[in-house]
């Protein structure tokens, strides 16, 4: 086996007297920290002088063809049988409760048709027209509503029937009253041309 420690030792370089050692050789230096990311300013759109460069508005719209198929049952368990027709219009009249409750306003049909007269007669014949018109008409407002309430209501029940027979009552004094005194004195004068002192 051969002994390294007596074998001479070549130079690999001589390095000539009065030149400074060259120094070691030392480790490279450490990579940078990454600097923060570059910060991107928000598109501001485009301006408003401009157009935009893209398309305005919504696509256009794809046409969809719809069939639609109905198909009608005529007959069958589910139709309803033919309803009952309801009573005729002269039932619904009541022709006798309405003439008794005529006869019944007569009292005080008179009273009013002696007011009407009065103002006709002193005032004028418009005046007692308005006079005459306002009442009736509140008076048959309220027989409307006097009515449905009966109809809408317990048939047990004598409360809504009292109340529309009442209304009733009145609007067939007030009626008569009117028809009495005004009708025939407008008549005579529309055709005599004679006008009231």
């Amino acid at each position: 086996m051969t002994d390294l420690s007596r074998r001479p030792i070549t130079p690999s370089r001589i390095i000539p007297p009065g030149k400074p050692l060259p120094a070691p050789a030392s480790p490279p230096p450490p990579p940078l920290p990454p600097g923060p990311p570059a910060v991107r300013p928000p598109d501001p759109g485009p301006d408003w002088w401009r157009t935009p460069s893209g398309p305005s508005g919504p696509p256009p719209a794809i046409p969809v063809d719809v069939h639609v198929v109905v198909t009608l049952d005529q007959g069958g368990p589910l139709i309803p049988a033919d309803p009952e027709p309801g009573p005729r219009w002269w039932h619904r009249i009541r022709i006798a409760y309405n003439a008794a409750l005529a006869a019944l306003s007569l009292p005080l049909a008179g009273p009013w048709s002696w007011v009407l007269a009065s103002v006709r007669d002193e005032e004028s014949l418009a005046g007692a027209w308005v006079m005459a018109l306002i009442p009736l008409t509140v008076l048959a407002v309220l027989d409307n509503a006097r009515r449905a309430e009966e109809a809408g209501a317990d048939p047990n029940l004598w409360g809504p029937k009292w109340r529309a027979a009442l209304t009733r009552l009145l609007l067939w004094a007030a009626v008569i009253a009117t028809v009495l005194t005004l009708p025939i004195t407008t008549l005579v004068y529309a055709l005599t041309g004679v006008k009231p002192a």
